[in-house]
């Protein structure tokens, strides 16, 4: 029964582990601007897949990771998750019922919400300026959710996490 859970709470963080990887790998600029939040859409598919095992708390801990690995002040990103990971637990039973494209929707709106809570600290702690291609990764992280959703799912089902 230990180990089980011990698995399964490693299945979890090898995954978050990889989407932190893919935050912070090397890609050309031109590409870099349109980076999906890796790091989130792991988040908040393990929020609505299994909410009584990730929850804020654990969202909080990857945004303070992407803090640390951007290089960005340390909190923003924490708080914007934390804020996320709410809304997604609370309503994780609506978001299960919907189709892939209208979660992908949600996911958008999310994506730009966590950017914007993150834009406007920097902005007003350190004047930070709007620039559009800033608001771009939620729409590519809409685009690849349906990919991050049916991997992860099926991580999870081969695993037998519950």
């Amino acid at each position: 029964m230990l180990t089980r859970r011990i698995m399964q709470r490693s299945i979890i963080l090898i995954t978050i582990v990889l989407s932190l990887i893919f935050a912070v790998m090397p890609i050309s600029i031109q590409v870099a601007v349109w980076r999906p939040e890796w790091p989130l859409l792991v988040v908040i598919y393990w929020i609505i897949a299994l909410p009584h095992r990730v929850n804020i708390g654990y969202a909080a801990a990857v945004g303070l990771a992407v803090d640390i690995l951007l290089g960005s002040t340390l909190g923003f990103h924490a708080a914007a998750y934390a804020l996320v990971a709410y809304l997604a637990a609370k309503y994780y039973k609506r978001i299960r019922n919907f189709s892939l494209s209208q979660q992908a929707l949600l996911v958008m709106v999310l994506v730009f919400l966590g950017r914007a809570i993150v834009y406007l600290f920097e902005h007003y702690l350190n004047n930070a300026p709007l620039m559009l291609h800033y608001f771009w990764p939620a729409l590519s992280s809409a685009i690849f959710w349906p990919w991050v959703f049916l991997v992860l799912r099926k991580i999870r089902r081969s695993f037998q996490l519950r």
